[in-house]
């Protein structure tokens, strides 16, 4: 299982991006077998759509889990398409806090209720 986490730069000691679309990063962890890559966020310039084209980007690596700051609406849609679930980064301040709490069931998972998110 892959889960993503908006990052500003490389590895587990990056600060969390607070933006989804336009996030600098996505650093993936295999849960599996705890292999750490981060990516570059090719959507984060594009003039208009970069939820949409972030998450096909994730879903391109196999990504189960999204850890996400806020989604926009297009971005929503497009997790519920590709089957990626999102769940909250909290307060926490570095990629590896957020994988810490994830980890420690922490984290609250976004749902939609009669087309409400809900944490």
């Amino acid at each position: 299982m892959k889960i993503s986490i908006c990052s500003k730069k490389t590895g587990l000691d990056s600060l969390l991006d607070e933006r989804f679309g336009r996030a600098e990063n996505f650093t993936i962890v295999d849960l599996d077998t705890n292999i750490v890559e981060t990516i570059e966020n090719t959507a984060k310039n594009d003039a208009s759509g970069a939820g949409g084209e972030a998450v096909r980007i994730l879903s391109k690596h196999d990504v189960n889990i999204a850890v996400v700051p806020h989604l926009g609406p297009k971005a929503e849609k497009a997790m519920e398409a590709f089957e990626i679930k999102t769940v909250s980064q909290g307060d926490y301040k570095s990629v590896g806090e957020v994988l810490e709490a994830y980890k420690a069931g922490k984290l609250k998972e976004i749902v939609k209720i009669n087309g409400l998110t809900r944490l």
